[in-house]
């Protein structure tokens, strides 16, 4: 009979993978306000204010944001992942 591995492994977390995953949510959840402000719903125009500086419901908003939106989502999940795995080998 055997037993399962019952040892404690740290978990790397993958950097690239984090970032895209940062990029992409990011991205789709400014769609979204946009989209919902573009629907009449309140409460959106902040979080498209923190991408760009454009007429919030512009066409130009959209590019621009979607374009910020994805870069800073993407540094963010870098950054996420890198603190992690650092924190993760001081720990071990």
């Amino acid at each position: 009979m055997t037993h399962p591995d019952t040892s404690i492994h740290a978990h790397r977390l993958s950097v690239n993978r984090l970032a895209m995953t940062g990029a992409l949510s990011t991205t789709l959840l400014f769609i979204l306000c946009w989209v919902a402000g573009a629907l009449g719903f309140v409460g959106s125009h902040a979080f498209i204010a923190l991408f760009t500086l454009a007429p919030v419901l512009s066409v130009t908003a959209l590019c621009i944001g979607m374009l910020s939106a994805a870069v800073f989502g993407g540094i963010g999940g870098a950054a996420i992942a890198l603190i992690y795995n650092v924190l993760g080998q001081r720990a071990a």
